[in-house]
Parts: C-alpha cells; sequence; structure tokens
C-alpha cells in the first residue's frame, strides 16, 4: 500500500500591540499668562493606536506520514473555462488574476469548496506544493471579507511529489447563521450608504467611509467576531482584520476598489506584531490606508479620529508596517499623493514657510464646520520640527495661530469657540500636527 503525506496545519492569532508612530505628544498651550500654561516635563496624555489582532489560516505546521486513505483526484481536475465561472469577491479576483492559469484555478476551487462548506476540498494536482498551500489559502480567504467562519485548524493532503491535492476544512458557523449575520451587515452597509451622493468623487466617498466606520466601531478585542466585518459593521467591536474586511466590503458596495495588506505593525521599540490595514484606489490612483490607527485611543480626549493612515503612499507607510511575503500576494505600488488627506484640502507643508497656510486653511475649515481639530501634515523631518517650534513658540502659543482662532470665533459665533488656548498633538512618524481648538 503507497503512502501519503499530510499536513496537520494548526492556526496561530497574531497578537499587535502597535504604538502607530509611537506615543504622541499632547501639550497644551494658553494665551492668557505664563501662570495659567499647562506643560511639563512629561506629557499630559498620549495616543496610543488600537492594538490589533489577526487570527488567519496559520502558514506553517507539522508535516506528518499516514497511510493513504484515498485514491488519486486526477480526474477532478477543472479547466480554465469552468474556474472562470467560479465568481470571487474583488480582492480575490485581484490577487487571483496575478497568477499562473493553474494557480488561479486552484485559487477558484478552495473559494467555491468554502463557501459551499465542503469538509474535503479536492484541488488541481501538480500545482501547489505542500510548502505554498497555506499561504494560497491565506490570499483567498484575506480576499474574501465575507469568509469568518472557517477554523484555522485545518489539515492538507500532499502527494508523493510533495504537490497539495486535498485541504480537509472544519467551520465554526452554519450556512443559516452565516446567512442572518450576511444579511445584518448588508443592511449596515445600507444605511451607510444611504448618506452617500452618487455624484461625490471617489476621495469624498472614501472620507464618509473612514469616517463612518472609525465613529462607529470601538477597537475591542472581545470573541471571535471581533475579526469579523460583521464584527465591526454590526457589533460595533472590532481589532484590525474586523476593520479592513468592513472596509473591503463598504468599499465593494460603493465602487471603490479595495485590497487587504497582511504583514506586520512596527512598535516604538521597533518589535513588531501581526497587523492588517488596506490599499484602495481613488480616481484611478492606489493608496494605502489603515483606518484601525486612524482610531486610536486618546487618553486626553473622547472621539479622537485622525487622518493620519487615510490615503498615503507606501513610503510613508512602511514606516512603521511591513508587509509579510506571500507569493500569491501581489499588491500594486502606491506613489500618488493627488488624495492625500492633507494635500487634498491645502492642509499640507512643504516648508516651515507654509505653515501659516496650512494652519490657517485647516483652522478656518475646522471651525466653519464645528470640528475640534485644525490638522496639517509636514513634507519631512525638518519640516515638522521646524513647524513644531512654530506651534509651541515660546512656550505661550503661537500669536499667529492665536489670531487664525479668533478670527474664527468671529466668523462662526454660534459654534461656541473660545480664544483662550489650544492643545497640540504630533506624530514624529507621519509628521503630522493637530492643534485642540477649545469649546
Amino acid at each position: 500500500m503507497g503512502v501519503k503525506i499530510w499536513a496537520a496545519v494548526s492556526g496561530l492569532a497574531l497578537l499587535l500591540a502597535a504604538a502607530g508612530g509611537g506615543y504622541y505628544a499632547y501639550k497644551t498651550l494658553d494665551s492668557r499668562t505664563e501662570t495659567d500654561i499647562v506643560i511639563s516635563g512629561k506629557d499630559e496624555g498620549r495616543v496610543v493606536t488600537r492594538r490589533s489582532k489577526v487570527d488567519l489560516p496559520g502558514a506553517g505546521g507539522e508535516v506528518v506520514v499516514k497511510e493513504e486513505v484515498s485514491s488519486g483526484t486526477e480526474d477532478l481536475a477543472i479547466s480554465k473555462e469552468e474556474a472562470a465561472k467560479i465568481e470571487m469577491p474583488f480582492a480575490a479576483e485581484y490577487f487571483a488574476q496575478r497568477l499562473s492559469d493553474d494557480e488561479a484555478i486552484v485559487s477558484r476551487q478552495i473559494y467555491k469548496g468554502i463557501t459551499e462548506r465542503e469538509e474535503t476540498i479536492y484541488i488541481k494536482n501538480d500545482v501547489v506544493g505542500s510548502a505554498d498551500i497555506c499561504e494560497l489559502i491565506v490570499m483567498v480567504v484575506t480576499g474574501s471579507p465575507e469568509i469568518d467562519y472557517i477554523d484555522t485548524n485545518y489539515s492538507v493532503q500532499v502527494d508523493s511529489d510533495g504537490y497539495a491535492s486535498a485541504i480537509f476544512m472544519n467551520y465554526t458557523r452554519s450556512a443559516d447563521d452565516s446567512e442572518i449575520r450576511n444579511m445584518l451587515t448588508e443592511q449596515t452597509i445600507d444605511r451607510i450608504l444611504a448618506g452617500m451622493e452618487p455624484d461625490w468623487t471617489d476621495f469624498r466617498k472614501y472620507k464618509y467611509i473612514h469616517d463612518a466606520l472609525v465613529n462607529n466601531c470601538f477597537y475591542y478585542e472581545s470573541d471571535g467576531d471581533c475579526y469579523t466585518a460583521y464584527g465591526c459593521l454590526v457589533g460595533g467591536n472590532a481589532v484590525c482584520e474586523g476593520y479592513s474586511k468592513a472596509l473591503m466590503l463598504v468599499c465593494d458596495r460603493a465602487g471603490i476598489p479595495c485590497l487587504p495588506v497582511i504583514g506586520q505593525g512596527v512598535n516604538e521599540d521597533g518589535s513588531v506584531q501581526g497587523h492588517i490595514w488596506n490599499k484602495v484606489m481613488l480616481d484611478g490612483e492606489w493608496y494605502a490606508s489603515d483606518i484601525t490607527w486612524d482610531d486610536p485611543v486618546f487618553e486626553s480626549a473622547e472621539n479622537y479620529l485622525r487622518y493620519d493612515y487615510f490615503s498615503v503612499t507606501d513610503e510613508e507607510m512602511t514606516r512603521n508596517h511591513v508587509q509579510d511575503e506571500n507569493r500569491f500576494i501581489s499588491e500594486p505600488v502606491c506613489t500618488a499623493t493627488k488624495c492625500d488627506y492633507y494635500r487634498y484640502y491645502g492642509y499640507f507643508a512643504e516648508t516651515v514657510d507654509d505653515a501659516d497656510d496650512a494652519f490657517s486653511n485647516a483652522v478656518r475649515d475646522a471651525m466653519a464646520n464645528g470640528e475640534e481639530y485644525a490638522r496639517i501634515k509636514c513634507s519631512d523631518r525638518e519640516c515638522f520640527d521646524a513647524t513644531l517650534n512654530w506651534v509651541f513658540g515660546d512656550g505661550t502659543g503661537n500669536e499667529e495661530l492665536f489670531d487664525m482662532i479668533k478670527q474664527g470665533v468671529s466668523d462662526n459665533p454660534g459654534f461656541g469657540y473660545k480664544t483662550s488656548g489650544y492643545s497640540v498633538i504630533n506624530n514624529a512618524v507621519t509628521y503630522n500636527i493637530s492643534i485642540r481648538l477649545k469649546k
């Protein structure tokens, strides 16, 4: 009797305690008298990026040799044309189109098997080796945000040549339960999209989606739902995987291409832990985006929302994000800056000399809209350091900023702004500086 090699794969949940650029300086400046200034040698508060957790099928495992229990599966191969009839979600389809024909066929077989809850998923022979099959499963699952019901423990049947020929899946939820959850998820997406206008630009649509998810979801590591789009959209609690999947579903409905990015977040001390973020296409160009890190824990203010990771380049994101290597996932390159939040609104400072105009625009718009924060972004560390000194002034604040605030109070008397001071929040990794306006 022949033997087959079986790979028993155990999924591993990866925990991320990411600083998202480290602790943020938070200081208060007052325009009245020096004795009223609340500044000390340590930060008055801090911003800490949400702890992020990833719960994906494992990419490693122990190979166990067992006696053959089933005959070959050569007759189960399907043609490229047959496989093309298996429709996958946008992200999984995007990745599959960049694979070889045979690898794309296997990815569709895996997707079809999972969505039909097959316990044994037979795949085309002699295509994917035992060392790579887990990465292909990760591609299919992360590219299909509605799949939230597979167990991270599964087995892979490997033939004598080392190729995967079948996957033995376990499922954590019935099809009926998933149907109910999907219905509730879609109803929530309907409510979100009801607030959008069809003639909005991609940028405006994406900002609306970004703000809706951040404002209506609390970062919380609870039960398994925190890893799902359902947890983010319906339950209102999620970790990075839930945020990312929810973003993919809403963007898909809104007509905005959105992909997942699997990798590591880099903490302030240099340690790295598992994380998931996204890439979105706005007006025909790709941008990196991390809505989990735009929803930080802010100890000195509630409901703080930021745009530090809203639509940035790969260079900016890789300062504290490291993408995992997966040969089945080919991500688009992000170099565009047109839809960078700060450049788009005129809140970008190329040099410290531009900070005046950038803050003037930011303060004017924030106060006209009744918002609590005016934010700008600097081009590099030199500009950031110089602008931060400009904001702090001599320790009592910047007179030009106070004049902007006074003008805003005069122009917008109904919002209850005060001219007595402002607080400063800064991100030394993304070169963002925000002032918190007093009410």
